[in-house]
C-alpha cells in the first residue's frame, strides 16, 4: 500500500492515536501488528510515524533482515543509531564469561527511556518474523518495562511466516505469547480491505477512475490485500486489462511486472537479490564490476516502475520484500552460489566485511559447494564467537549449527566436530535450551568415547549446571562417572569439576548414592585453584549439607562463595553465597543476621540484573512479608516474582508461585478453591508424596473426608523421604500436621522423634519458598496429642519465643492457639483460665492480620473450652452461676435456692476455683457469653 494513501484503517489509526497520547503522558505500550504480506502493516506504521512527528515525538525505525546474514540485535542497532546514541554496547563484543545480557538489556532500556523523556518516543520494529532470537528477547525486556514510560513500541510481523531460522519459530511464538501477557501489550490483526475500500484505494493511488470490470476481477482475486491490488492494477497499466488473464497469486503478479523490464535491468535485479532487500550501490558495483553510476542507469527503469527505490543517493532498496524473494527464486542454484562467492569477495574488497562478519559468513556458506568451505567454516566460527561475546547466545548457536553443517565439505572436518558441538551446547544452555544443550553434549561425548578422549567426555558432562530434579539429571550423573574413569588422574581441574557435578546430580532418594562426594570435590578443587571448579564444588557441598545438622557448615560455605565472588569479580558467585547464608540464618532463627544478608543480597542482585536472581529476591521478600503477616504486600511481591520468573524463562516459577499461594490461602482463607484445583493438577502429575500437600489443602477447605482418605494412602510411605533430601523437613512438618489433624498417635510419635533434633530451628526449604515457622510449634502440637504435657508446654514456650524473635506475628498467633489447645486438653482450672487468655491474644492478632481460618479455629476452640468448663460444674453450681450472672448476692442466691448463706458462698467459691476465675464478674461474663443466641 502506498505510504501516503491509507484506506480502511480508521479504527486502527484511532487506536494508535489514543496510544500515542497515553505514551506522551507517560503510559507507554507495545503494539503487535499481525498480517499477511502486503496487507498494509508497514503503511499503517508509516501513518503512525507521521502522526507521532506531527505531535513532536521522536521516532526510530528498525527493520529485521531475512536470512542468516544479519548481525544479532540488528533492528535495535538501527533504533539506537536513529535516536542518536552509540550502539557499541550491542555491536562490540564483551567478555562473555563475565557478561550479563540482562544488564545489557537494562542499559538499552535506560537509553531509550532517556531518549523518550522530553517529547516521547515511537519505536517501530518491522518484519519481526525475521528477527534473530536475541532481538526478540530484548523486545520482550523492553515490553516488560514500557508501561510506565513515554514510549510506544510497535512490532510488525507476518502471522503465517514466522522466524527466519527454523529453530527460532517456536521461540518466536512463545515469545509472542509472553509479550501478549505483559500488561501494556495490545494486539492488532490486519485483515483485507472491503470492496468499497479497494475502489477508493485504486482511485486515490492512480488518480483516475478504474474500469469496473477490472476492479471486480481484482477484488475477486486479491482477497482485499492492498499490495496485491496495486500490483495487479500496475500490471494492467493504462490499457485497463491484464494480458494472459488475472494472475492467481501475488508472486505471479510480481513476476509478470518484472517480465516487462529490459533484460539487463531484470538480470541486474536478480543478481542484486543475493544481497538482500537493501544494499549499497558500491557493494553491488564491486560484485558486478561496475560503477554505481552504471548500475543506477541500468536500474532506472525499475526505479520508474516502483520496483526499487534509491535512498540517500547510494542505498538501493526493493520496494517490497516479495519482489526480492521472487527475483532470488528465479536464479538457478549454481548461479546463486557463484553470486554469493562474488558477494563475499566484494565485502572483503570494499572493507565492509570487518563490520559484517555474519553477512560474509552467510555468503561464504552459500558458495561453499563450489569451493572455499574451509574459509566458510572459519568465518562462521568467528561469527559464532562474536555473537557469543555479544551475549547473543541463540544467534551464536545458529552459527555453530551452520558451522557443523559445513564439516562434510572440509577435508578432515570431522576432527573439529566435537569441539563445535561443545561450543554449541554451551550457547544452547546459556540461552535456556537445556534439552537441546544436552543433546549436543551427548553427541560430543559419543565422539569422545569413540576416540578414547576423556577430556571431551568430561567437558560434555559439565556443560549443564544446576540441573536437579530433571529427567536429564541421572544421565548427567552417569556421564560424570564414566568421564572420571576415562580421565584418570591426568587433569585435576576437570576431575574436580566432575566430582562436583557428580555430587550435584546425585539422587538423594537412592540408597546407592555415595556420601562425601561434595567434600572430595571441594578438596580437589581447592588444590587446583581453578575458580570455576572451586565454585562448582562449593555448590556441590552446599547441596550435600541440606540436613539441618550441617547448617553451620552451610553458613561457612556461603561465606566462601561470597569471598570467591569478590576474588574473581563474578557477582553470580557472590549472589549464591548470600542466598545460602540467608537460608541458613532463617533456619537458625537469627533475624538480625538474616536482614543483613538480605540487604547485601539485594545489592548484588541489583547489580546483576538477571531475571532469575531478581525472581529469587522477590520471592524471598514475598516469603518474609507473609511470615510477618503483611499478606497483601506478600501477594503483590509474589505476583511480581511470577512475572519476572516467566520473563526470564524459569521453568519452576509457576510451581513456586503455587506453593506460595497455597500457604497464603491456608493462612488467609482467600482463593482456596483456586489453589486446591492447582495443587490437585500438580499432584496428578507429580511425585506420590506430594499428596500430603494436597491433603493439607483439602483439610483447609473443609473437605476432611477426602483429606483423610489421602492420608491413609500416605501412611505406609512416610519414611520414604531421606533426611539428605532438601524437602525432608517440609514433608515432615506436613506429616506432623496431618497426624495431629487425624489423631494418629503412632505416626505422631514417629514424626516427633524425627523432628526433635531440630527443635530450635525454623522450617524452611529455602528462603524463596514459604517458611512454616518454628519446628518447636509442631513438636508442641505432637506432644499435646501424645499427652506429654510437660514437653508440649516447653516446646510451645520455645516456639512463642522463636516467633517473637523472628518478628512473625502469624506464628505467634498460631502458637497461642495451640498453647490454648494444650491448656484445654490438660483441664486443670488454672489451665482453662490461661487458655482463654491465649485465645484472646491469638484472636486479636488474627483479626488484625486477616487470618480468617485462624479466627474460625479460635471460635471452635472457645466453644470447646466453654463445654469443658460447663462439664466441671455440678447442676447446682450451674444454677448458682446463672444467679451470679443475674447480679444476685450470696444472701439473695441462698434465699432463691432455699440454702444457707454459707452454702451459697461455698458454691460460688467452688465455681471460681473450677473455672479458674478470680471474681464474680468473670463468672457473670462467662455465663452470659456461653448462653448467647447462636
Amino acid at each position: 500500500m502506498d505510504q501516503d494513501v491509507l484506506i480502511g484503517r480508521d479504527r486502527e489509526l484511532a487506536d494508535f492515536t489514543r496510544l500515542l497520547e497515553a505514551a506522551r503522558a507517560g503510559s507507554g505500550a507495545l503494539v503487535l501488528v499481525e498480517g499477511v504480506a502486503g496487507v498494509g502493516k508497514t503503511a499503517l506504521a508509516h501513518a503512525l510515524v507521521r502522526r507521532a512527528r506531527e505531535a513532536g515525538m521522536r521516532v526510530a525505525w528498525g527493520a529485521c533482515l531475512e536470512g542468516e546474514g544479519a548481525a544479532p540485535y540488528w533492528p535495535w542497532v538501527q533504533i539506537l543509531r536513529a535516536v542518536g546514541v552509540s550502539a557499541a554496547q550491542l555491536v562490540d563484543p564483551v567478555d562473555g564469561a563475565a557478561g550479563n545480557r540482562f544488564q545489557l538489556f537494562d542499559g538499552v532500556v535506560e537509553v531509550l527511556r532517556s531518549a523518550s523523556a522530553e517529547h516521547g518516543l515511537v519505536l517501530v520494529l518491522d518484519d519481526l518474523h525475521w528477527a534473530d532470537v536475541p532481538s526478540l528477547r530484548l523486545l520482550h525486556w523492553v515490553a516488560s518495562t514500557v508501561a510506565d514510560s513515554a514510549m510506544l513500541v510497535v512490532g510488525l510481523y507476518r502471522g503465517r511466516e514466522i522466524a527466519s531460522y527454523a529453530d527460532a519459530a517456536a521461540v518466536f511464538e512463545t515469545g509472542l505469547q509472553a509479550m501478549r501477557r505483559e500488561r501494556a501489550t495490545t494486539q492488532i490483526v490486519l485483515g483485507g480491505l472491503a470492496p468499497g475500500e479497494i475502489t477508493e484505494l485504486a482511485t486515490r493511488t492512480f488518480r483516475r477512475r478504474m474500469d469496473d470490470v477490472l476492479l471486480r476481477a481484482v477484488r475477486e482475486r486479491c482477497e482485499g490485500n492492498p499490495f496485491f491490488v496495486l500490483e495487479l492494477l500496475r500490471l494492467a497499466g493504462a490499457s485497463g486489462h491484464v494480458e494472459g488473464g488475472v494472475p492467481s497469486g501475488i508472486r505471479e503478479v510480481i513476476g509478470r511486472r518484472l517480465a516487462r523490464l529490459a533484460p539487463a535491468a531484470r538480470q541486474t535485479m536478480r543478481q542484486a537479490s543475493v544481497l538482500g532487500r537493501e544494499f549499497s550501490a558500491g557493494l553491488l558495483g564491486a560484485m558486478l564490476e561496475q560503477t554505481p553510476a552504471q548500475l543506477l542507469d541500468i536500474l532506472d527503469e525499475a526505479i520508474s516502475a516502483e520496483l526499487v527505490q534509491v535512498v540517500d543517493g547510494h542505498v538501493v532498496r526493493f520496494e517490497h520484500v516479495l519482489t526480492q524473494e521472487v527475483l532470488y527464486t528465479e536464479l538457478p542454484t549454481t548461479d546463486r552460489q557463484r553470486l554469493h562467492a562474488r558477494a563475499a569477495a566484494a565485502l572483503r574488497a570494499t572493507g565492509a566485511a570487518d563490520g559484517a562478519i555474519e553477512s560474509l559468513a552467510h555468503h561464504l556458506r552459500q558458495a561453499a559447494p563450489l569451493g572455499g568451505a574451509e574459509d566458510a567454516l572459519d568465518v562462521t566460527s568467528q561469527a559464532a564467537a562474536r555473537a557469543r561475546g555479544q551475549l547473543a547466545y541463540e544467534h551464536a548457536a545458529v552459527q555453530y549449527r551452520q558451522a557443523l553443517g559445513l564439516l562434510g565439505l572440509v577435508p578432515g572436518g570431522v576432527a573439529r566436530r566435537a569441539d563445535l558441538l561443545l561450543e554449541l551446547s554451551r550457547c544452547e544452555f546459556r540461552s535456556g535450551a537445556v534439552e537441546d544443550a544436552w543433546r549436543s553434549c551427548r553427541e560430543a561425548a559419543d565422539l569422545g568415547r569413540a576416540a578414547g578422549d576423556g577430556t571431551t567426555v568430561a567437558d560434555a558432562a559439565t556443560v549443564l549446571r544446576g540441573i536437579t530434579n530433571s529427567p536429564i539429571t541421572p544421565q548427567v550423573h552417569a556421564m560424570c562417572r564414566e568421564a572420571l574413569v576415562m580421565l584418570g588422574e591426568a587433569d585435576p581441574v576437570r576431575q574436580a569439576r566432575l566430582l562436583a557435578q557428580l555430587a550435584v546430580t546425585a539422587d538423594p532418594f537412592s540408597s546407592a548414592t555415595e556420601s562425601g562426594l561434595g567434600r572430595r570435590a571441594l578438596r580437589a578443587a581447592e588444590a587446583t585453584g581453578d575458580p570455576d571448579a572451586r565454585f562448582l564444588a562449593l555448590q556441590a557441598r552446599q547441596a550435600e549439607l541440606v540436613d539441618g545438622a550441617h547448617v553451620l557448615e552451610r553458613l561457612s560455605i556461603g561465606e566462601r562463595a561470597v569471598g570467591l565472588g569478590r576474588e574473581t569479580g563474578l557477582d553470580e558467585y557472590t549472589a549464591w553465597g548470600h542466598a545460602w547464608r540467608i537460608d541458613a540464618f532463617w533456619e537458625l532463627g537469627r533475624r538480625i543476621q538474616l536482614d543483613a544478608e538480605m540487604a547485601a543480597f539485594a545489592g548484588v542482585v541489583a547489580h546483576l540484573g538477571e531475571p532469575l536472581w531478581v525472581w529469587r529476591l522477590r520471592m524471598t521478600q514475598a516469603t518474609l512479608a507473609m511470615f510477618e503477616g503483611r499478606y497483601e504486600h506478600a501477594r503483590g511481591l509474589a505476583e511480581e516474582g511470577l512475572a519476572i520468573g516467566r520473563r526470564g524463562g524459569h521453568d519452576g516459577a509457576d510451581f513456586i508461585h503455587l506453593v506460595f499461594t497455597s500457604h497464603l490461602a491456608l493462612e488467609t482463607g482467600t482463593g482456596m478453591d483456586t489453589v486446591e484445583a492447582g495443587v490437585r493438577r500438580f499432584v496428578e502429575q507429580g511425585p506420590f508424596l506430594a499428596r500430603s500437600w494436597h491433603a493439607l489443602v483439602l483439610a483447609g477447605v473443609g473437605r476432611l473426608n477426602e483429606a483423610a482418605r489421602l492420608w491413609e494412602t500416605l501412611i505406609p510411605h512416610l519414611s520414604s523421604v531421606p533426611r539428605r533430601a532438601a524437602e525432608w523437613i517440609v514433608v515432615a512438618i506436613g506429616h506432623a500436621q496431618l497426624s495431629v489433624r487425624f489423631q494418629d498417635h503412632a505416626v505422631a510419635a514417629a514424626v516427633y522423634a524425627d523432628l526433635l533434633p531440630y527443635a530450635d530451628r525454623q522450617v524452611t526449604g529455602g528462603a524463596h519458598t514459604p517458611c512454616e515457622g518454628p519446628v518447636a510449634l509442631y513438636l508442641g502440637m505432637l506432644a499435646t496429642l501424645l499427652e506429654d504435657w510437660e514437653a508440649a508446654e516447653a516446646h510451645l514456650r520455645t516456639a512463642l519465643a522463636a516467633s517473637t524473635a523472628m518478628g512473625s506475628a502469624p506464628y505467634e498467633a498460631m502458637t497461642h492457639l495451640h498453647t490454648a489447645r494444650l491448656r484445654l486438653a490438660r483441664r486443670p482450672a488454672a489451665d482453662l483460665h490461661a487458655a482463654v487468655e491465649h485465645l484472646d491474644v491469638a484472636e486479636r492478632t488474627a483479626r488484625r492480620l486477616g487470618m480468617a481460618p485462624l479466627e474460625a479455629e479460635i471460635v471452635r476452640l472457645r466453644d470447646a473450652g466453654r463445654r469443658t468448663q460447663s462439664a466441671l460444674l455440678s447442676p447446682r453450681e450451674e444454677q448458682v452461676a446463672g444467679l451470679v450472672a443475674e447480679g444476685l448476692t450470696n444472701r439473695q442466691i441462698a434465699r432463691r435456692l432455699h440454702l444457707s448463706e454459707r452454702t451459697a458462698e461455698n458454691h460460688v467459691a467452688h465455681i471460681l476455683t473450677k473455672l479458674g476465675f478470680d471474681s464474680r464478674a468473670r463468672i457473670a461474663a462467662w455465663y452470659a457469653a456461653r448462653n448467647l443466641p447462636g
